[in-house]
């Protein structure tokens, strides 16, 4: 394609790197191949009139030199979504979907006028993963053993928040009865049922329910005993979420934060600032996990680096009285408590670098206190 060929300076993956990738097949093929593979990427991305692109820890990489047409597009998208035309000149739109042997989430748009389609493809486990196998440390994976209060999983987007909480909530499934309702946009992990009923409730104009807001509302009609909100990301979602949390249910939600201390002001905010929901905030929250995902040395992985916020009377003191600027200094002095169930990402980061397993940009990066990651490996 002339265009690539003459002014991309992405590199393209070399024989041996590809595994045998089906340049002839139809889109769904080679996009089947790819998550089927052992090439290691986050997402591949599509565009009209270029090759397949993949997200890979360190860079962008084209899978061939092959660009994919229009036709093959629409092909792709009518697989997916019947009334792609009509949903695309709304906006983009999301569809979870089981391909064969993977389930995906493809985020489909149009760009350049509309006079071209893209999609940005990315995998899912077919079912979570064992919750031992992610690398939380043994305060993260007790969060399972709770059957009641609030939860919040902090952090950028595309940091793996959605797997930890379906590997907490399948660890719950396993392990004991009840009824575990998940609100998502759209449903990314599947969850079997084993010992617990799963309702995973779908959000948008197609799916089950409009918003996060009213699949909250429904869920406490629906008997639950464990609820997942995939984002809080509105004043009304953040007031029923706390709702739920008071009303007996274990509640687990994510909301979009750099850091433990700014997820906590943001739900502050979102849920008016004021003392009464401060402090109503500080009584049910049990704990924020903050995470990141760092690329490896060598590029080839991601590593999974933590902070967690485990609620002591202190902590709680600090957020019903909204002194939010005093959360980092205790978050210090909990992390040399060996039992106090709380570290800070700057640990993390330091077993990981000290194994030689990411590297020092890398880590800083992924850091929510720069100044003491600066501090402590200062050179």
């Amino acid at each position: 394609m002339i265009g690539h060929q003459h002014y991309s300076m992405i590199a393209t993956l070399a024989p041996e790197e590809n595994e045998g990738h089906p340049v002839l097949g139809t889109l769904v093929e080679q996009i089947l191949h790819l998550l089927n593979s052992s090439i290691v990427f986050s997402d591949i991305i599509i565009h009209q009139n270029s090759p397949l692109m993949l997200r890979q820890p360190k860079r962008l990489v084209a899978a061939s030199d092959t660009p994919v047409t229009g036709e093959e597009l629409e092909e792709f998208f009518e697989a997916i979504e019947p009334n792609w035309a009509d949903r695309i000149l709304v906006r983009a739109f999301d569809r979870s979907k089981d391909l064969y042997s993977a389930r995906i989430r493809a985020n489909c748009f149009t760009f350049q006028s509309r006079k071209r389609l893209g999609c940005v493809v990315r995998r899912f486990p077919s079912e979570p993963m064992p919750l031992a196998s992610l690398g939380l440390r043994p305060a993260i994976q007790n969060l399972s053993k709770l059957s009641s209060g609030l939860v919040l999983f902090i952090g950028d987007t595309c940091q793996g928040k959605s797997t930890t909480i379906a590997s907490l909530l399948d660890e719950i499934n396993k392990t004991r009865s009840g009824h575990i309702i998940t609100i998502e946009d759209p449903v990314e992990t599947i969850i079997p049922q084993r010992r617990c009923i799963i309702t995973q409730r779908e959000v948008g104009a197609d799916g089950d329910v409009e918003s996060y807001y009213l699949g909250a509302l429904d869920a406490l009609r629906e008997r639950p005993d464990v609820i997942l909100i995939g984002e809080i990301r509105d004043s009304e979602t953040a007031q029923e979420a706390l709702a739920l949390a008071e009303s007996g249910p274990l509640v687990f939600a994510t909301l979009h934060a750099k850091t433990t201390e700014l997820g906590i002001q943001k739900m502050l905010r979102l849920l008016g600032n004021n003392d009464s929901q401060a402090q109503a905030l500080a009584s049910s929250l049990c704990g924020v996990v903050c995470q990141a995902l760092v690329p490896s040395l060598k590029g080839d992985s991601y590593y999974l680096a933590t902070e967690f916020l485990q609620m002591d009377a202190e902590a709680q003191a600090l957020i019903a009285t909204r002194n939010i600027g005093s959360l980092r200094p205790l978050l210090d002095k909990l992390n040399t408590i060996p039992d106090s169930g709380s570290h800070t990402m700057n640990s993390d980061l330091q077993i990981l670098l000290k194994a030689n397993r990411i590297g020092l940009s890398e880590a800083r990066k992924a850091t929510t206190d720069l100044m003491r990651f600066d501090t402590l490996f200062a050179r």
